[in-house]
Order: C-alpha cells, then structure tokens, then sequence
C-alpha cells in the first residue's frame, strides 16, 4: 500500500504531464511529430526552440509514453496521437482549453481568499478575445463528441417540436438532440460572435441572435417553442441570476413544451458527485459567481417559472438532465 504522504506528494505532482501535454499542443510539438519520425534537430529547426529545452519536453513526454524513440528519430505514439489537430479523434482544442484554465487555477488560494473569478465574463472574452473564444467553444464541441452522448435518451424527447438552444453556442447538444431524433427542428441562441463556430461546427442548424440577459432572451413576446435546451448555462452564474434564466426560458414555452436544463448537478451536500464536486472549485476560478446546483435548487426555479419540474435522470457522467414541463 502506498504511504499517505507519496500519495499527497503524487496528486501535487500530478500538474507536470498537464504542463507537458499543453506544451506539446501549444508550441507545435504534437502537429510536427504527426507528420512523421523526426531527429531533435530537425525538431528544433522547424519550431525554432532551445535544444535543451525541446529536449527536456521529449523526455517528459516520452516518460508518460507520449513520444516514442527510434534510434535517433522521435514520434508519437498511439496515446499521444490525438494530440495532434490532424488527427480525426483529436483532443488538441480541448487540451488548448486546459492549458488556459491551468494558467487560472494557479490563483486558486486568491481565488478561495476573495471569492473572484480570476478571468473575466463570456460576453466580454468573445468580444475581446474572439481567437481565444472561438477555440474555447470548439473545444466544448469536440468535449460532446465524447461525453455528450448521453442528453438524448435522458432528455426524452420524442415528439416533432421546435427546440430553442438558448446559449448554445457551436451547437453541440442542439446537434446531438436532432441526430436522435430528426423531427426536430433546432435553433440556436447566442451572441452574434458564437455564429462563426456554428456555421463551421454545425451549419445544419438555424442560428438566431439574442441576448440571455434580456427579457425572453430578446425573443419576440409572440413567439413559442415546444423545447427549451439550457445546456450548461446555470453553473455560470449566481442563484438569483439563473432564477431569472429558467423563467425567461419558461416563458417561451408553448403549451405542453419542456425545458430541458442539462447541467452538473451536485447533492446536497456539495461533495458528491466526485466528478461535480472537482467542477466546483472551477466555477470559483472562472466564473464571477458561479457554481454547482443541487436538484433541489434546480426544481425550485423550475417551480417558481410555473412549470412542474421531473426527476433527475443522470447518466453515466457527472452531467444531469432535469425537465420543467409547461401543463
């Protein structure tokens, strides 16, 4: 049995593959060494970095069974594949997301201290920083390709009906709920800067501006939906603000329709799940506000937007999906 103390000393070592993995998608590594078996100085020639240093990321890598040594020549191996962007089951846009809220978590202890997110609100990112946005949302994209799977069968909607992605983003979920089941017809809401992602991700869906923050999304007061999709909005954000959230996506509600929120559920005492109680410390980091909601919370928004809210249905993830339906 492992002593406690090594096990202590592990988890805090644990940071250096995360480094060594964003280093290799960040400085070009991973891309190169997928084009094929390169010497240290063709490595060094092509991404113009310090011998020492290129060498010390290799053997990093290569302890983590990353890259792999052929005599003089380095590559890739079958885990450390995906790390490249060419690659048809890549990770590097999510290891690109990683790699930034690595740099956050660092002021985690002023973070804990003060209460502040250590970066700033998705409006002003995508304004300001609309690379470093883009990127972020094709990396959720490509983090529902492996994990999203799940939301149809436990979001169950099988009837035909329109369905409003309301902070959708590039779309992701709004895709997978239609591949289920295609007499759905899908719209994505978003800040105008998210269209581009969709149009590249996921150009089969409709795309319409708006604005969570205004009343009905900015939504005109005749228009209804028979489905409302808040995926992964509710943990960005404080209490009193998703209130206002699951009500002004109640009110777009047709007559017998459904919101369907889709988000990290934690229980009641906040430390379980596992996989919801290590989400939280990110919402501290990240989000001015944010955090993890129990069902109890959920149901009660649910309720006070006059919808009768179901039971939880989760899945094989962290992820939960929780229904309001209008009667």
């Amino acid at each position: 049995m492992t002593p406690v103390p090594i096990k202590l000393v592990d988890l805090m070592t644990a940071y250096q593959g995360s480094a060594l993995i964003g280093t290799a998608v960040e400085s070009g590594l991973a891309d190169l060494l997928a084009e094929g078996p390169l010497t240290i100085d063709e490595i060094i020639a092509k991404l113009g970095t310090d011998d020492r240093g290129t060498m010390a990321l290799l053997a990093g890598l290569a302890s983590y069974e990353l890259v792999e040594r052929d005599e003089d020549r380095f590559s890739l191996t079958g885990l450390g594949a995906p790390l490249a962007g060419s690659h048809p089951e890549t990770v590097a846009q999510i290891v690109l997301k990683e790699w930034f809220f690595y740099k956050l978590w660092a002021e985690m202890p002023v973070a804990v201290k003060d209460g502040h997110a250590r970066t700033g609100p998705w409006r002003e990112r995508l304004e300001n920083d609309p690379s470093q946005a883009h990127a972020f949302l094709r990396a959720l994209d490509d983090l529902c390709t492996l994990f999203g799977g799940e939301l149809p069968e436990r979001a169950g909607l099988d009837a035909a009906g329109r369905l409003l992605d309301a902070g959708g983003g590039a779309g992701s979920h709004a895709a997978n709920l239609v591949e289920a089941n295609p007499e759905i017809e899908a719209t994505v809401l978003d800040l105008p800067g998210a269209e581009p992602v969709l149009r590249e991700r996921h150009p089969e869906l409709g795309f319409v501006e708006g604005d969570l923050d205004q009343p009905r999304f900015g939504r005109p007061e005749d228009e209804n939906w028979d489905y409302v999709l808040l995926s992964n909005i509710l943990h960005d954000h404080p209490a009193d603000r998703c209130a206002r959230y699951v009500s002004e996506a109640a009110s777009l509600l047709a007559p017998g329709g459904s919101l369907v929120i889709y988000d990290w559920v934690i229980d009641p005492g906040r430390t379980s799940p596992p996989g919801v109680a290590r989400f939280t410390p990110m919402m501290v980091v990240e989000n001015e506000g944010g955090w993890t909601w129990s069902e109890e919370e959920i149901a009660g928004w649910l309720t006070d937007a006059g919808l009768d809210p179901q039971p939880m249905k989760r899945g094989f993830g962290p992820i939960a999906v929780i229904r309001g339906l209008r009667t």
